[in-house]
């Protein structure tokens, strides 16, 4: 995939293994999974290639999971240990692999952040998400609070 293609959804990218052409999007999350590692081209020459770090560790992922509890989705109560981390600020601008830069969330809302109207910040380490018009008409952000269901299962 080029540069130009890595920053917007638009454009196919090529994945090892498959012989048909994917979405970038699909390459993007993909790679932000960490299950393959990312060779950025411009004009045919190779200017970057993922490394690492990228990827959440394990005591990077258990302490994010100890402090979230679930899917930070309001209303979507996935487990966090059932969560993929996501990184607030992308990796590719410069975010780095750290529990205050990584949220969990399930299958479906990882995928469909960028379009669903859900934002993700974080405040000195703390998450905030500001929802969708439909959902807060005033779009606030908000800080996530624990239910006493996930507070139980602590």
């Amino acid at each position: 995939m080029s540069v130009p293609e890595s920053r917007s959804s638009a454009g196919w990218a090529t994945i090892p293994g498959i012989d048909t052409p994917v979405a970038s999007t699909v390459a993007t999350h993909t790679a932000c999974t960490g299950t393959i590692q990312r060779v950025l081209f411009d004009e045919g020459r190779i200017i970057g290639i993922s490394v690492t770090d990228r990827v959440f560790t394990v005591h990077q992922r258990r302490a994010i999971i100890a402090r979230d509890k679930e899917c930070l989705i309001p209303g979507c109560h996935v487990p966090a240990t059932w969560c993929e981390i996501h990184h607030v600020t992308e990796h590719a601008r410069g975010g780095p692999t750290h529990t205050d830069n990584g949220v969990p969330l399930c299958w479906h809302h990882h995928r469909t952040l960028d379009t669903s109207g859900w934002e993700i910040r974080t405040t000195n380490g703390i998450p905030q998400i500001r929802g969708p018009a439909w959902w807060d008409p005033a779009r606030q952000w908000r800080t996530p609070r624990p239910t006493l269901d996930t507070l139980a299962l602590a």
